[in-house]
């Protein structure tokens, strides 16, 4: 048989081992004047794996502990070697057809390395399932449903965690870099939309305060009361995620406005408050928050002019540990209880 090149030449091959039932890869070449005078393709299993020495400085220069992986070569003689004069047409020289292990049933096929691949497509899917908390095992029990099984998938769970990596990987340190990109794009192309961040003097990203065109027009209608919460720490940033939320005229809660802390002290949150501030342009009537010191002097020095009250449920959860049973679940006692909070109302 003749090629009109290599990789006309590799295809092949790779077609032929694929039905024959084992996996094949590129082996060595030998050049003269700049051409390609010989090329092998080999099978998968050809040679062996070399042998590790123990080297006392490599084991102190790498102090964590090596996986011990074993080797799938076999030392299989199976190839074919390819000829060319003048390095164009390529034409089978030598091909050896034995193997020295045995072949991988076609129902098997799928999962030898060489015809494992995730398409662009796949990668997408996985990336975008990531970006809704869905880890690469789920979006690959998404793709075998999705495709009619897992053998149609072209890849395997491993394969799907091995992207993810490799994405982790190369993002590293400059995930905080991305993110501030993204939030300044947005801002230079989005007339209503605000974004604030602020760094240490390690360049350290140390707070976050993003709100969009709906979050504005949501403060517009329902800005009278607001409330922030500063409770969720579930990220391995250990970053304080600080939403700001609102009542709408159906009873239901809209977002004002978002932010990320790396602290919860009194610096941190006149930050959040005053970008919010400067965001909106105008402060709240009423600031509801859970008893917390620094939110409270925080609120003090940059909504001065709010009035701020704690959260209904924190004092009535509270409650039952101040007064008797009786006491607290007296409707007339809770309704006293509302007015005291929210009017300063107090009746003997």
């Amino acid at each position: 048989m003749e090629f009109s090149s290599i990789e006309q030449a590799y295809v092949f091959y790779q077609t032929y081992a694929k039905k024959a039932g084992f996996s094949a890869r590129k082996g060595g070449e030998h050049h003269v004047g700049g051409i390609i005078r010989s090329k092998y393709f080999v099978c998968s299993k050809e040679g062996h794996k070399p042998q590790a020495f123990d080297d006392n400085y490599s084991k102190l220069s790498k102090p964590y502990k090596r996986r011990n992986r074993p080797s799938i070569r076999t030392g299989c003689k199976a190839q074919i070697k390819l000829c060319s004069t003048d390095g164009v047409l390529f034409k089978v020289d030598k091909f050896v057809q034995s193997h020295n292990h045995s072949f991988v049933c076609p129902k098997d096929m799928h999962l030898l390395p060489a015809y494992r691949h995730l398409s662009e497509t796949q990668e997408e899917m996985i990336w975008e399932l990531g970006t809704l908390n869905l880890g690469p095992v789920k979006a690959f029990n998404i793709m075998r449903k999705r495709y009619g099984g897992f053998e149609n998938v072209g890849a395997t769970k491993d394969d799907c965690k091995n992207f993810r990596a490799r994405i982790h990987s190369y993002i590293g340190q400059y995930d905080a870099d991305m993110v501030i990109n993204r939030l300044t794009d947005k801002k230079k192309f989005m007339v209503d939309y605000s974004f604030f961040h602020s760094v240490d003097e390690n360049k350290r990203l140390t707070g976050l305060f993003w709100a969009d065109g709906l979050c504005k027009r949501n403060y517009a209608e329902f800005g009278d009361v607001i409330s922030f919460d500063a409770t969720f720490k579930t990220n391995k940033y250990k970053m304080v995620f600080v939403p700001f939320t609102g009542i709408d005229n159906h009873c239901r809660n809209v977002t004002l406005g978002a932010g990320l802390l790396a602290s919860e002290s009194i610096e941190s949150y006149k930050w959040l408050l005053q970008s919010f501030l400067n965001s909106f342009g105008k402060q709240p009537n009423v600031v509801v928050t859970d008893q917390d010191p620094a939110m409270k002097q925080a609120i003090e020095a940059v909504f001065d002019k709010s009035r701020h009250r704690l959260c209904m449920w924190h004092i009535m959860k509270k409650l039952a540990d101040k007064v008797e049973h009786q006491l607290c679940n007296n409707e007339d006692f809770k309704r006293r209880m509302c007015d005291i909070v929210w009017t300063d109302s107090i009746t003997p």
